[in-house]
C-alpha cells in the first residue's frame, strides 16, 4: 500500500480555499446526546472529588477505552473520554470534562470521528483552535498534548484526510510552545511496506487492541510527569 503522505497533504490543503470551506462545511452533531455521560462524570466526581492541577485525558472512544490504571499505574490522572465524540462535542462540554479540574496537563485525542462524518480537515482544525482558545483562556499556563489522528483499516477511505488534519494540527502546535503534537499516533501502525499491523487493532478493525495502546504508552511516557 503506497502512502505518499507529503503529496496527499499538499493536494488537500492547497486546494481548500476559504470559500470552499464554507460551501463544504458539515453540520455539527447534537451534543445533547452525551447528557447521560456528563451526568455520570458528575456523579463520579461527587463520590471521588478530583484535586485541581492534575492530568486529564479527554476525547473520543480511543480515550474512553484507555485503562489508565494499567497503562500508567503511577500516574494521577482522570479519563473523561466519551465514545463517538467529535471536537465540537468536546468544546461544548469542555467545562464538564476539562476546565472544572483546572488541569496542568491535558491529553487530547479527537478528530477522527469528525473526518469520518465528512467534515473537511480545515473545519476540524477550526474546532481544534476553539478548544485551545477555551483551554488557554482559562488556564494560560497549562500544557496540551495532542495525539495525531490514528488510521485504522476500517476507515481506510479517509486516510488522506487524516494526514491533512494531522499536518494542520502539527503546524498549529509549532506556533504555541504549550502544545505538543505526537505524530507517533499516526505513523506507528504500519509495517515498512505500508500495511497495517493487524494485531494493533481490535477485531472491529477500528479501535486499538492492547498492543495498539502500548504504542500510545510508549510515545506518551516521555512527556508525562515521572
Amino acid at each position: 500500500m503506497k502512502r505518499n503522505a507529503f503529496l496527499f497533504v499538499i493536494l488537500l490543503i492547497t486546494t481548500c480555499t476559504t470559500g470552499s470551506l464554507h460551501s463544504q462545511r458539515a453540520a455539527d452533531p447534537d451534543p445533547k446526546r452525551y447528557a447521560e455521560a456528563m451526568a455520570q462524570f458528575a456523579e463520579a466526581d461527587a463520590k471521588n472529588p478530583v484535586p485541581k492541577g492534575g492530568i486529564v485525558f479527554v476525547g473520543s472512544s480511543s480515550i474512553r477505552r484507555m485503562d489508565l490504571s494499567t497503562l500508567f499505574p503511577d500516574l494521577k490522572a482522570i479519563n473523561r473520554g466519551f465514545g463517538g465524540s467529535q471536537i465540537s462535542d468536546v468544546n461544548h462540554y469542555i467545562e464538564e470534562t476539562v476546565l472544572k479540574y483546572e488541569p496542568s496537563l491535558t491529553i487530547l485525542y479527537c478528530g477522527g470521528n469528525d473526518l469520518w462524518a465528512r467534515k473537511p480537515a480545515i473545519q476540524v482544525l477550526e474546532d481544534f483552535r476553539v478548544f485551545c482558545e477555551k483551554l488557554f483562556e482559562r488556564l494560560p499556563n497549562s500544557k496540551l498534548i495532542v495525539l495525531a489522528a490514528r488510521p485504522s483499516p476500517r476507515r481506510e477511505s479517509i486516510f488522506e484526510t487524516e494526514l491533512a488534519f494531522n499536518y494542520l494540527v502539527e503546524m498549529e502546535a509549532k506556533n504555541d510552545e504549550r502544545i505538543t503534537f505526537l505524530r507517533g499516533s499516526s505513523d506507528r501502525y504500519f509495517d515498512e511496506k505500508g500495511n497495517y499491523f493487524e494485531d494493533f487493532f481490535h477485531e472491529d478493525r477500528l479501535h486499538m487492541s492492547q498492543a495498539g495502546y502500548q504504542i500510545w504508552k510508549e510515545i506518551l511516557t516521555p512527556y508525562l510527569p515521572k
